[in-house]
């Protein structure tokens, strides 16, 4: 039976509390991930996801636009949409990132984490040693490059 460990990705970009979320979305389109473990002298303190860094605080602030036919037109908006992003652009990791982590061990069977993952709608673990040391994450995305 095959493990997490078999098909987990072991390259795994953490942050620290202070990483800033200009850091944070660059860190996400350059290496094309959407989730990077927080942590704090070595340890694991949470995750930020592209889904916190979107809802976290509220609606992200689009610029109102108008849709007529297949045109889009931006409206002006009297700065609002600049204060919004100025205000987004301050939040820093600690600011936004979940601490009620999706946890398992390298060493679990993988057919249990898959119906975990289904049964629960989770979309990914972290993966840890018996440490509890960070040594993976395993995603949707990994299991279907990896399985299929």
């Amino acid at each position: 039976m095959k493990k997490i460990s078999d098909v987990m990705n072991s390259k795994i970009i953490t942050i620290e509390k202070e990483t800033t979320f200009p850091e944070m979305i660059n860190l996400m389109k350059v290496n094309h991930i959407g989730k990077l473990p927080v942590v704090e002298n070595g340890e694991l303190v949470g995750v930020v996801t592209r889904e916190d860094m979107l809802l976290r605080k509220g609606v992200t602030p689009i610029q109102p636009v108008l849709a007529f036919w297949e045109v889009i037109i931006a409206l002006p908006d009297h700065g609002e949409f600049d204060k919004k992003i100025k205000k987004i652009s301050g939040y820093k990791a600690s600011d936004i990132m979940s601490t009620d982590l999706n946890i398992c061990k390298s060493n679990e069977i993988l057919e249990d984490v898959i119906t975990k993952m289904t049964e629960s709608c989770i979309s990914y673990f972290l993966v840890t040693d018996d440490n509890k040391s960070l040594v993976g994450i395993l995603t949707k995305s990994d299991l279907i490059n990896k399985c299929f």
